[in-house]
């Protein structure tokens, strides 16, 4: 019995090992690689506020994306973003807000999550886990931006195809929002009409267009 138990012990200690030594830079650039090599892909996804490890708030999204351009749904909210436009339209009020897209370097969306970590960031290979029944890499970005609106971000890199399956974002408060991707479909092909706010579609009853 103590052989098996000794066994057992020798072959987690060699996982774990075999784990620490992952070089995060390969397993990040990997990942890269692989969105940037896509037309584009969809995501739906299930975002949770947590603070004191207690979820103060819940809600589901989708996004469509295909280089810098993309389309984030959530709540009653739809934003558009054409790469140089940004579309805000509230669903339920009808309202609309039109601005020039000008992201900060902190700015994280579904079209640049995945290449955040090449600036502002320090990173490290914390270990392998199971998520979902997959075996995922998990990998701490630490921000050396002192502007940016979060301390640390935490991905979890599918191990198979190099897939981002989930992200924590931590602000200097400690709180975290969490997000993970509950449905994926990789090399979609978008018209690029698909990302501009389509006024025929969605009836607007106020506009406020701040663009330059």
């Amino acid at each position: 019995m103590r052989r098996i138990v000794g066994l057992m012990m020798l072959v987690v200690s060699m996982n774990l090992a075999m784990g620490q030594g992952e070089d995060p830079k390969v397993v990040l650039d990997k990942m890269s690689s692989v969105y940037k090599a896509m037309p584009g892909f969809h995501i739906s996804f299930v975002q949770k506020v947590i603070s004191e490890s207690e979820v103060v708030d819940r809600f589901t999204g989708s996004a469509d994306v295909s280089k810098e351009q993309f389309i984030i749904r959530f709540r009653d909210q739809h934003i558009y973003c054409n790469g140089s436009i940004i579309w805000t339209y509230l669903t339920e009020s009808q309202e609309l807000t039109i601005a020039n897209f000008e992201p900060e370097d902190s700015f994280i969306n579904p079209s640049n999550v995945y290449d955040i970590y090449k600036e502002g960031f320090t990173y490290e290979y914390k270990r392998q886990e199971n998520l979902g029944g997959e075996l995922v890499h998990v990998i701490e970005l630490i921000s050396t931006d002192e502007d940016s609106d979060f301390t640390n971000v935490i991905m979890y890199i599918g191990k198979d195809d190099s897939y981002l399956k989930a992200w924590d974002l931590i602000d200097y408060d400690g709180i975290k929002t969490s997000f993970e991707v509950s449905n994926f479909k990789p090399s979609q092909n978008y018209d690029a009409k698909h990302f501009v706010f389509d006024y025929d579609k969605n009836p607007v009853t106020n506009e406020e267009d701040f663009r330059n």
